[in-house]
C-alpha cells in the first residue's frame, strides 16, 4: 500500500504556511472571547457569528448550508476546482505556531521537515466511497472531464473498485493545505494540550457536518456531478484531518500515558454516509478481505470501539494476511468457514470443547516433548503471605514459590493454547526452565502464571483471585503468550515486521478474553509479546517506533484498544489502576469469560476494591453511588426478582438469549461509558434520576407503529429517487414491545438519558454509522411512582421521535 509523496511545491507551502502561523493573526479571538478555547487553533464551524453570540442549531445548519453551497460553486470551473475549495476550506482555520507557551520552541526547518515526515506516513489515497456512479462506475462508461482527474496518480488494483477514477481525482490524490496546516500543528505543538484536542475534534465535527450538510443545488447533471466532487473533497479532509487528530492523541499518550480524560475527544460525530452499507463494508476492508485465518469476530470487537470511526483498515489486512499466509479458518471445528462474527459464542473458539488444545500443558519449542510434568510444592505455596509467585531458586522435583514483588514477572496466557493446568497438575518441566530464563532475562526473582499460582480449591483460589490486581499492577513485566504471536520469528525485527505482529496483535485470542484483558490494564505499564524462539518485544517500543517512524493509521489502531496504552510514571500507574463500573463494564461487554459468575469477578476486580461473585452483591455496594444513565442504554440483561435493581445489569457481558436458528443476539445496543450523561443516585429503594420521557399512548399507534418502505433508484446520472413499496412497511418493535405492556401496566413510558444538567437527548450512537436509530428503555408502572424496568430498543430512523419532557423517575 503506497503513501502519500508531497511534491515540492507542498514543500514549498509547508515552509510558507509555517513563517506566516508564527506571525500572530488579526482575526485569531482575542482572549476575552467566548469562542476561543486555546491559544494556537480556531476554526470557523459556525457556532458563533461575528458578534462572537452562540448560535441556534437552526441558524448554523442554515450557515452550513451556504457555506456548502459556496463549496459546490468552486467546483464548477473545472480547471480551477481544487484551488478553489482548497481555499474556501483552508480560510475557516487559523493556526497561530509556536503561540503556546508550551509549546517546543522549534526552528523553521524542523517544523517543516516534522510535517513533512508525517504526511508521508499517511496513506495516499484515503478510503474510497459511494458517492455516485460519476466517481464509482467504469471510467469508459462515465463522463467524467479529464480537468477533474490527475492522470499521474498511480491506481491501486487492490482497491475495492480499481476502474474507478477515485484515486485520480484532484481533489482525493492532491493534498489540501488544511491537511498542510495540521500536520504542522499537531507535529509541532506540545502533547498534553488537551484544549488543543479539543479544537481538532472540533474541526473534524464541522467537516463531518459539512458532508451531511444540504445545498442550494439542483437536479442538473453537472450540479451533480458538482456535489460529487465537493463531498469526495471533503471526505479525503475528513479521513486525513481524522488520522492527524488521533496521531496527536496517541503522542500524548505515549509520551505522558493514559488518561481517561482524553477519551471524550475520542468521540467523533461521524456522518450520515458511515451509514450506507457499501461504505460500511469499504471502511471495515471486508468489501477486500482475502484471508479466513482472522476470526470475524476478534475484528468486530476492533471496529466496535468509538475511534474506529472512519478507520482505514486496508494496510492492517494486508499486513495480516502476509504473516498468516496459507492459513485456514479456525473458527468453527472441521470448517473451512469462519465464524459470522455477530458475537462470542457465535465462534467456537469460546465453547467448542473440541478447539481447546488437547494438551493443557505443551513443550517448549527446544523442548524434544520428552520431559515431565514438575507439580508445586503445596507446603511452600501455603506458607507464602500475600500474593504468591513461582521461585526462580532452583529446578527440583516440585515448584517453590515466594512473594510476588516489584520483580515478578506476570505471564497473561490464552489457557486454550496449551498452558492451561493447575498447580497439583503441574506444568511441563521445559515451559517451567523458559519462564525461569525470560525472567531472569528480564531482570526478575519470579514469576506468576495462573495454571501454576490459582489452586483449585475454593479458599485458595478465591485469596489468589484477590491478589491479581496487585501481582499485575505491580510487576515488572507482563508477558503476552499467544499461540499466533509466538509463531513469529523477530529475529530480523524490521518496522514492517513490527507492523504486522502489531496488527495481528491486535484480533488475537489473547485480546478478545475477558480475564486477559484485566491482566493487560493492570499490567499496562510494561507488556511484552512472546514470539519464536523465546525472543520478546516491548509493546511500549513497537507502539512508539511506529508512531514516530511507521504508518500512522497502523499505529492509531491502538486507541481502539485504550486497555493495552502503556501507562507512564508510578503515580499515574496507580491513580489509573481503578476504572469506573461504566468503563470497565463497557470494556467486558463483548469479552468471554468461560467459568460462570467470572465475568461480575473481573468487573468487580476492575471496578472496586472488593472481589463480588454475583452481580447483587456488587450493586448493593454501590448503594449511595452514581452511575452515568446512558450507560445503562444497552442490551445487557438485567438483574431479575431484585427488587430496587431491576435497571441493573445482571453481566456487563451481551450474551445469546436463546440457541438454535431462533437464537436472537442481544445487541446491535453497544455498551458505552456514557460520559457526560445524566447521573443517576443509586439508592436503597432503586435508581433515582432525571430522564427524558414519553408516555405511551395508543391513540399514537398511526404515527409511530410502522411507516413505509421505500426504495431508491439511482440513474446514471446520479440522481436519486424515492418509491414506496406497496404492500412493505418498517415495523417499530420498539412501539410493539412497548404497546404489548399495556395489557398489563397503567403506564408505560420511553426514557431516554439526558445530557449532563440539560433537557437535551444524549446521543449515544452519535451518528457513528450504526445502523439503528435512537435506543430508548421502556419502564412500567401501576401507580407512576415507583417503575420497572423491561426492556432496550431501537427506533426505527424511519419514524420520527415522539415528544419527550424531562421528569424524576424512582425506577426499582
Amino acid at each position: 500500500m503506497r503513501n502519500l509523496s508531497l511534491t515540492e511545491s507542498d514543500i514549498g507551502q509547508l515552509k510558507t504556511l509555517w513563517k506566516l502561523g508564527c506571525t500572530q493573526s488579526a482575526d485569531f479571538p482575542g482572549k476575552e472571547q467566548n469562542r476561543r478555547s486555546n491559544d494556537t487553533f480556531y476554526c470557523k464551524d459556525f457556532f458563533y457569528d461575528e458578534s462572537d453570540a452562540l448560535m441556534n442549531e437552526s441558524a448554523r445548519q442554515t450557515a452550513l448550508n451556504e457555506f456548502k453551497s459556496q463549496l459546490l460553486t468552486c467546483s464548477k470551473n473545472q480547471f480551477t476546482h481544487f484551488t478553489s475549495l482548497d481555499s474556501a476550506l483552508s480560510e475557516r482555520i487559523i493556526c497561530q505556531y509556536q503561540e503556546s507557551p508550551l509549546d517546543p520552541k522549534v526552528s523553521d526547518q524542523d517544523a517543516v521537515r516534522n510535517a513533512h515526515q508525517l504526511l508521508t506516513r499517511l496513506p495516499a489515497v484515503p478510503l474510497q466511497i459511494d458517492l455516485t456512479s460519476h466517481l464509482w462506475g467504469d471510467p469508459s462508461t462515465v463522463k467524467l472531464p479529464n480537468e477533474y482527474l490527475n492522470q499521474d496518480v498511480y491506481i491501486d488494483e487492490n482497491s475495492v473498485n480499481p476502474r474507478s477514477p477515485w484515486s485520480q481525482l484532484q481533489v482525493v490524490s492532491r493534498i489540501s493545505t488544511v491537511t498542510l496546516k495540521l500536520a504542522l500543528l499537531v507535529t509541532n505543538s506540545d502533547d498534553g494540550r488537551r484544549n488543543l484536542g479539543l479544537g481538532l475534534r472540533s474541526f473534524v465535527d464541522f467537516i463531518s457536518r459539512l458532508l451531511d450538510a444540504g445545498s442550494s443545488a439542483g437536479s442538473s447533471d453537472y450540479d451533480i456531478l458538482g456535489n460529487s466532487i465537493v463531498d469526495a473533497f471533503l471526505w479525503t479532509t475528513w479521513q486525513r484531518s481524522l488520522m492527524l487528530h488521533y496521531w496527536f492523541i496517541l503522542k500524548t499518550h505515549l509520551v505522558s500515558g493514559y488518561n481517561s480524560e482524553w477519551d471524550t475527544i475520542l468521540a467523533l460525530r461521524g456522518c450520515v454516509k458511515l451509514s450506507n452499507p457499501s461504505v460500511r463494508a469499504t471502511l471495515h476492508g471486508s468489501a477486500r478481505q482475502n484471508h479466513d485465518y482472522m476470526c470475524p469476530w476478534a475484528f468486530q470487537l476492533l471496529r466496535s470501539s468509538r475511534v474506529s470511526l472512519g478507520l482505514d483498515f486496508r494496510r492492517f489486512h494486508e499486513h495480516f494476511s502476509t504473516l498468516h499466509r496459507g492459513k485456514g479458518a479456525r473458527c468453527q471445528f472441521e470448517s473451512s468457514e469462519p465464524c459470522d462474527g455477530s458475537h462470542p459464542l457465535s465462534c467456537g473458539r469460546f465453547l467448542d470443547k473440541r478447539l481447546v488444545q488437547g494438551e493443557q500443558s505443551l513443550h517448549d519449542e527446544s523442548c524434544s516433548g520428552s520431559c515431565k510434568k514438575i507439580c508445586w510444592d503445596a507446603k511452600s505455596y501455603t506458607k507464602i503471605t500475600g500474593p504468591t509467585a513461582i521461585s526462580l531458586k532452583g529446578c527440583s522435583a516440585k515448584v517453590r514459590y515466594t512473594q510476588a514483588n516489584e520483580d515478578t514477572l506476570a505471564i497473561s496466557h490464552v489457557w486454550s493454547h496449551g498452558q492451561g493446568s493447575r498447580p497439583h497438575a503441574g506444568i511441563n518441566k521445559c515451559l517451567h526452565k523458559r519462564y525461569i530464563g525470560l525472567a531472569k532475562s528480564h531482570g526478575c526473582t519470579s514469576y506468576w502464571i495462573d495454571s501454576m499460582c490459582i489452586p483449585s480449591s475454593h479458599e485458595l483460589r478465591t485469596e489468589a483471585i484477590g491478589f491479581i490486581n496487585r501481582i499485575f499492577a505491580t510487576s515488572k513485566i507482563t508477558l503476552v503468550c499467544d499461540k499466533d504471536l509466538m509463531a513469529v520469528d523477530i529475529s530480523n525485527l524490521t518496522r514492517d515486521l513490527i507492523e504486522s505482529v502489531l496488527s495481528s496483535f491486535f484480533v488475537c485470542d489473547w485480546n478478545v478474553r475477558a480475564w486477559t484483558l484485566l491482566e493487560a490494564m493492570k499490567g499496562s505499564h510494561a507488556i511484552y509479546i512472546l514470539c519464536r524462539f523465546n525472543k520478546t518485544i516491548s509493546l511500549r517500543d513497537a507502539l512508539i517506533e511506529i508512531h514516530q517512524f511507521g504508518s500512522v493509521d497502523i499505529s492509531i489502531l491502538c486507541l481502539t484498544a485504550q486497555h493495552l496504552i502503556p501507562s507512564s510514571t508510578e503515580a499515574f500507574r496507580r491513580s489509573s489502576s481503578r476504572q469506573s463500573t461504566e468503563v470497565s463494564g463497557s470494556l467486558l461487554s463483548h469479552r468471554h469469560a468461560t467459568r460462570d459468575n467470572d465475568d461480575i469477578v473481573i468487573w468487580s476486580l476492575l471496578s472496586t476494591i472488593h472481589v463480588y461473585h454475583n452481580a447483587e452483591d456488587m450493586w448493593r455496594s454501590k448503594i449511595g453511588h452514581r452511575i452515568a444513565t446512558a450507560y445503562l442504554l444497552s442490551n445487557t440483561p438485567r438483574l431479575e426478582g431484585t427488587r430496587g435493581f431491576s435497571w441493573a445489569p445482571k453481566t456487563p457481558y451481551i450474551r445469546i438469549e436463546s440457541e438454535g436458528p431462533t437464537r436472537n443476539l442481544l445487541g446491535p445496543y453497544h455498551s458505552f461509558e456514557g460520559s457526560n450523561s445524566e447521573l443517576g443516585q443509586i439508592t436503597p429503594r432503586g435508581l433515582l434520576a432525571e430522564w427524558l420521557v414519553y408516555y405511551i399512548a395508543l391513540e399514537d399507534a398511526l404515527l409511530y407503529q410502522d411507516s413505509p418502505v421505500t426504495m431508491t433508484e439511482l440513474s446514471v446520472t446520479g440522481e436519486r429517487k424515492e418509491t414506496v413499496l406497496p404492500g412493505h412497511k418498517t415495523i417499530n418493535n420498539c412501539w410493539s414491545l412497548a404497546q404489548s405492556f399495556c395489557d398489563t401496566y397503567e403506564h408505560v413510558i420511553l426514557i431516554q438519558p439526558r445530557v449532563n444538567s440539560r433537557s437535551v437527548a444524549y446521543n449515544a450512537a452519535n451518528n457513528r454509522g450504526e445502523t439503528h436509530g435512537d435506543v430508548f428503555a421502556i419502564c412500567v408502572s401501576q401507580d407512576e411512582d415507583r417503575w420497572t424496568w423491561k426492556s432496550v430498543q431501537a427506533w426505527p430512523r424511519s419514524i420520527s421521535s415522539p415528544p419527550f419532557f424531562s421528569d424524576t423517575l424512582l425506577i426499582e
